[in-house]
């Protein structure tokens, strides 16, 4: 299992070379792709930010997120999820390095489902320990 990072999805969408790459690889493999249900939250958060004005082109943009997103395994944040990320978290602090909480979440369910997480985000996700990158 992948579980791909939010800025994925939004290579994915904008057909970024490398992201299609690796999603025509996943496919092949006949692996399973899955995301945070936290990329949800920053992906729609991306889209409404981006077309709060527009209502008519907001509500398309919403509809075709909803069927890109259909796509993926979607992984809930769990008791067992937000447990790990605050031990990430406290490690992270302990050596001064500061990563957001969506990312802390976002890896944390890598590590948790003992999945790669895939992302051209690495300087988020390269000082957590435990998890695997892979970069595109």
């Amino acid at each position: 299992m992948r579980v791909f990072d939010t800025s994925f999805i939004i290579d994915l969408t904008r057909s970024d070379e490398g992201a299609k790459k690796v999603a025509s690889i996943v496919d092949a493999e006949g692996s399973v792709g899955a995301i945070s249900v936290i990329s949800i939250h920053e992906y729609f958060l991306g889209i409404h930010m981006r077309y709060f004005q527009e209502r008519e082109l907001l509500s398309a943009k919403l509809d075709a997120a909803e069927r890109q997103l259909a796509a993926f395994m979607i992984l809930p944040l769990t008791r067992e999820i937000a447990l790990r990320s605050a031990e990430i978290q406290a490690s992270l602090g302990k050596r001064g390095q500061i990563v957001g909480i969506n990312d802390l979440y976002i890896a944390a369910t890598a590590i948790v489902h003992e999945a790669s997480i895939v992302t051209r985000n690495v300087e988020e996700f390269k000082h957590v320990q435990g998890i695997a990158i892979e970069k595109y």
